[in-house]
């Protein structure tokens, strides 16, 4: 099985990235699932491609909004209660 690689490490000799090379299938898988190559020739399961069929109704989701703080007091303690009103 044709496989690249990610990451620079030692299999068989050294592998650098970008190196191309032919790797046995249970190698091949061994080393896709530690992150050092990437399969070639076959759909990759990270990106696959687009299904057949209608396209979802579904709207893309929104963005979140950002948290809303309390705003601390200018000198960082704690606020002081005014005087109350009688």
């Amino acid at each position: 099985m044709q496989v690249e690689a990610i990451k620079s490490f030692d299999h068989g000799g050294k592998r650098k990235r970008g190196d191309r090379f032919e790797a046995s299938t249970q190698h091949a898988e061994a080393l896709r699932k530690r992150g050092l190559v990437v399969l070639l020739g076959e759909p990759s399961a990270d990106n696959p491609s687009t299904a057949a069929g209608e396209k979802s109704s579904a709207l893309p989701a929104a963005p979140a909004s950002p948290k809303t703080t309390a705003k601390p007091s200018g000198r960082g303690g704690r606020r002081r209660k005014d005087a109350a009103s009688s």
